[in-house]
């Protein structure tokens, strides 16, 4: 009888192995995903050789003056430095000249990326040798395109915007709101100003977790997006999609539609997990791992889906927050520097006392997520500091022969 089991953790700060020891007697069992292996540089060379509704990037780019290259924050787990090699080899090909090839980073209305954030997302090569800048969603020095045909006003970040070529390198996940990310979400709301942004997530309806097709008569925030791409003219996508141990294992190049929606599928296909009727039922205890979107603490939602797939369960997230922010300028109204002063100003909460809660409830073990910010955020569920004792809390609690059942990267787990 197995109680034991050994997660990832931590996705930018250390994606260290975690092992998680349960009583004995306690039956752990482990709902990996389906999965598929790393892709070799071959294969991603292949991809990019072989694009999908486009030319290749050294064709299409012939004659461009210019390039921007959006890549997304560390709140997302693409690896894109081990991508952008292939895509500046494309535009050298081409004859882009180096000077000319800038990096914008779409982080949407997230804190801005530090100038380690940067050599850890681009490769410290290339923050060196590039410009490489962090889009201000606030900022008044932007392009404006009209409205869309359901009303968004549509302002989007300068450099992009007067660069000949624009190519988006981003990841494909689920996403409550417009199915998956990756294509044209690093447009809007990644590079996309304040008003932009307020009309993304205020009027459009959202797609749903993990729906690849839109469902609604009128745009919805996915196709929102991808009118604004449309309207600023972006090129190409390169989208990867994640094993478990956060190896590329698919990367799709092309079209901002055609190419995201084959990614898509394919990460339907690859993060889907079959949860069978008996172990819905029967788990006594559910333990999510966030990992792979586990850096920040404003993804903690993309892994509760499974909340609703388990009867009658008690609930542990593991979530280390390791960079603790819970920034999020569109919602908390302010710039990211005045959010660190009110911070820095308020003064902790008294720690409620630790104690398992009802079933249902959601039990957090995070390191790094700050008190006061995760009350405010999930008022109804439980944090915890120390995972050993959290276990052991349960452990007094549960009978002898609890089920243990564990979602190894619940944060990207398509469950079924």
């Amino acid at each position: 009888m197995k109680n034991t089991a050994t997660v990832h953790t931590r996705a930018w700060y250390g994606d260290e192995e975690l092992t998680l020891n349960f009583p004995a007697g306690w039956e752990v069992e482990v709902l990996a995903p389906k999965d598929a292996p790393a892709l070799s540089d071959a294969q991603i060379e292949c991809a990019f050789a072989e694009p999908i509704g486009t030319p290749r990037i050294s064709e299409l780019a012939k004659n461009k003056k210019s390039a921007a290259i959006i890549v997304d924050d560390l709140s997302r787990p693409t690896p894109a430095a081990k991508v952008i090699p292939f895509i500046l080899r494309e535009l050298a090909s081409a004859g882009v000249p180096k000077s000319e090839i800038r990096f914008v980073a779409g982080i949407g209305a997230h804190r801005p990326l530090t100038d380690e954030d940067i050599v850890k997302k681009v490769g410290a090569d290339i923050a060196a040798e590039y410009e490489v800048t962090n889009h201000n969603f606030m900022s008044g020095d932007l392009r404006a395109f009209g409205n869309l045909e359901n009303g968004t006003p549509v302002y989007l970040n300068r450099i992009v915007a007067d660069a000949d070529f624009k190519i988006c390198l981003g990841g494909i996940y689920p996403h409550s709101s417009v199915g998956f990310s990756g294509g044209a979400k690093l447009i809007v709301p990644g590079i996309a100003g304040f008003t932009t942004m307020y009309y993304f997530h205020t009027f459009p309806p959202g797609r749903g977790p993990a729906v690849i097709e839109g469902q609604s008569s009128e745009p919805d925030r996915r196709d929102t997006a991808e009118l604004a791409a449309g309207v600023l003219g972006l090129d190409m996508i390169a989208n990867v999609v994640l094993n478990s141990h956060r190896e590329i294992c698919g990367l799709f190049v092309g079209d901002f539609i055609k190419a995201h929606r084959k990614g898509a599928h394919f990460a339907m296909d690859t993060y889907g997990t079959v949860i069978p009727e008996t172990v819905r039922k029967e788990t006594d205890l559910v333990v999510i791992n966030c990992y792979p979107l586990d850096a920040d603490a404003i993804q903690l939602d993309k892994a509760l889906a499974a909340l609703s797939y388990f009867e009658n369960a008690y609930t542990i997230a593991l979530y280390p927050a390791s960079d603790s922010s819970c920034y999020h300028g569109l919602f908390d109204r302010i710039d990211y520097a005045r959010y660190l002063r009110q911070r820095a100003e308020q003064t902790p909460p008294k720690a409620p006392t630790q104690q398992i809660g009802r079933r249902g409830q959601l039990h957090v073990w995070s390191e790094h997520f700050l008190a006061d910010d995760f009350y405010k955020e999930y008022p109804a569920s439980l944090l915890f500091r120390n995972l050993e004792e959290l276990i052991q809390l349960f452990a007094e609690k549960l009978p002898a022969d609890t089920s243990v059942a564990i979602l190894p990267v619940g944060g990207i787990q398509v469950l079924t």
